[in-house]
C-alpha cells in the first residue's frame, strides 16, 4: 500500500465563501468535494504517466491501480503474464469534515510502498501536476457555484 501525506490547497475568495456559507452550505461543501475530486484525477494521472514514463514497471497493475482502475497495457518486458487492476487495488479514500475535504489517494498493491520510496512517483506528480490540479479544481468550483464554464 503507498499513500502519501501530500497537501493540496485551493483557495477561495473570502466574500464568495461567507456568501455561499450564508446562502447554500451545501452547494460550497459539494464545490470543494468536486474540486478535490477533480485534482485527485489529475494528481492520479500524472502519477501514471511519471510511471509509464519512467519504464520502472514491468506489468500494468501498480499503474492502473493508482488513484482509479484503468485498463493500461503492460510493457511487459519479462513475459511473465500479469493480473488486471481491481477496485480492491485502489487507495481512495474521501472523507468530509465541516471545512475540510480530505482524499488519501494512492495503490494498495503490495509492492507500492516500495516502488514508492525507491522512485518518488507521487511527491513528484504533486509536482509535475500542480498547475494541472489547480486548474480542475477552480473550474469544479466556479462550474459548482455559478454553472457554466468558467
Amino acid at each position: 500500500m503507498a499513500k502519501s501525506d501530500l497537501t493540496f490547497q485551493v483557495q477561495m475568495d473570502k466574500q464568495t465563501v461567507d456568501y455561499f456559507k450564508k446562502t447554500a452550505p451545501e452547494k460550497l461543501k459539494l464545490a470543494r468535494r468536486n474540486a478535490v475530486v477533480a485534482a485527485g484525477m489529475a494528481w492520479a494521472d500524472t502519477a501514471k504517466k511519471i510511471t509509464r514514463d519512467d519504464n520502472h514497471i514491468d506489468t500494468s497493475l501498480y499503474v492502473n491501480s493508482i488513484g482509479y482502475v484503468t485498463d493500461i497495457p503492460p510493457t511487459n518486458k519479462s513475459g511473465k503474464p500479469g493480473r488486471q487492476a481491481t477496485q480492491a487495488d485502489v487507495i481512495y479514500e474521501l472523507t468530509e469534515e465541516q471545512d475540510r475535504t480530505v482524499l488519501a489517494i494512492g495503490s494498495g498493491v503490495e509492492y507500492a510502498a516500495v516502488l514508492e520510496g525507491r522512485y518518488n512517483i507521487f511527491a513528484r506528480a504533486l509536482d509535475t501536476g500542480q498547475n494541472r490540479m489547480q486548474r480542475v479544481a477552480q473550474t469544479q468550483i466556479q462550474t459548482t457555484l455559478f454553472g457554466g464554464t468558467p
